[in-house]
């Protein structure tokens, strides 16, 4: 782990037990990009239209929704939908994160 992520899990881990909410996690793959993981919140899920939003019985606990950012504010950020269309379980972020960061 890089002296800068783990810097950046002792905030998050100080702010989260303070009572601040941590709503997403920027990441940085090794050819360069730039990536936000965030939690889907309880309640919330994909609808059939591809929106997401306010799901009556959605039971995404555990998913995350994965953003290719575009700092340069060209194109993006840009959703990447995981395979189900239900949000990411931490194994397949980090093996996608893993596959598509390579340089």
């Amino acid at each position: 782990m890089t002296a800068t992520a783990n810097a950046t899990l002792k905030l998050a881990r100080t702010l989260g037990h303070s009572g601040f909410d941590i709503r997403a996690v920027e990441v940085r793959t090794p050819d360069g990009r730039s990536w936000n993981v965030a939690p889907v919140p309880p309640g919330t899920g994909q609808r059939a239209d591809g929106s997401w939003g306010p799901v009556p019985d959605a039971n995404l606990h555990g998913r995350f929704r994965l953003f290719e950012m575009d700092w340069d504010d060209r194109d993006g950020p840009n959703e990447h939908d995981a395979d189900d269309g239900g949000g990411w379980t931490a194994a397949e972020l980090f093996e996608y994160l893993k596959a598509v960061g390579a340089k």
